[in-house]
């Protein structure tokens, strides 16, 4: 039997609440709680033949907008890697910063379909972050890393840290997919259309 309205809604809200205690166990030093993360998303927005996303089932996949900080690259240009997603602070410590009011939007599937990392040629959405945590890393299923794991998980950038004493260490970065994912979920949590959708 299908579900009606109301309980779709519950399963949002339900979503949502999952989505901030997963956000608020990263900021408090759990990065791997980012597999979480990605998990709620494969749930709010992945559509496969067998299963149907929470936004499919509600209506709302090809209408409902969704905040979007991800930025273009600018055509010629010749680089490695890049992170598309805007606002993050990097210094002492990682941290994303508050997501502007009056940002972009998406229709909630352009929005799961767009680019949001580039490395080696290769442009990456969000669906394929996010599953390649949810199908790969642990949050749903465990699996031999992919080529788009490892292209997310292997390090490009690296920390440096001063001492009192003057000498300084390096640190490599890994699992950037982390990183991202947990921005992706301050997209969603600064989505007013969909947050309306919960009341």
């Amino acid at each position: 039997m299908a579900l009606n309205q109301s309980e779709l809604v519950e399963h949002l809200n339900r979503q949502i609440t999952f989505l901030k205690n997963s956000v608020a166990a990263f900021d408090a030093g759990h990065g791997v709680e980012a597999i979480r993360i990605g998990v709620v998303l494969r749930v709010l927005f992945h559509d496969t033949g067998r299963s149907t996303s929470l936004l499919m089932l509600l209506g709302q996949k090809t209408s409902l907008q969704v905040t979007t900080t991800a930025k273009a690259l600018p055509p010629g240009t010749n680089i490695d890697f890049a992170e598309l997603l805007a606002g993050w602070t990097f210094g002492d410590t990682i941290h994303p910063n508050p997501i502007p009011p009056g940002s972009p939007t998406l229709a909630a599937d352009r929005w799961w379909n767009e680019p949001i990392f580039y490395r080696d040629g290769l442009y990456y959405t969000r669906a394929q972050v996010a599953l390649a945590a949810a199908h790969k890393d642990g949050g749903a299923h465990v699996d031999e890393a992919d080529a788009d794991l490892k292209a997310l998980r292997e390090p490009f950038w690296r920390k440096t840290t001063a001492h009192a004493d003057g000498t300084t260490t390096q640190e490599s970065l890994d699992n950037n997919h982390f990183r991202m994912l947990r921005r992706l979920a301050d997209e969603v949590l600064n989505s007013p259309a969909l947050l309306a959708l919960a009341t």
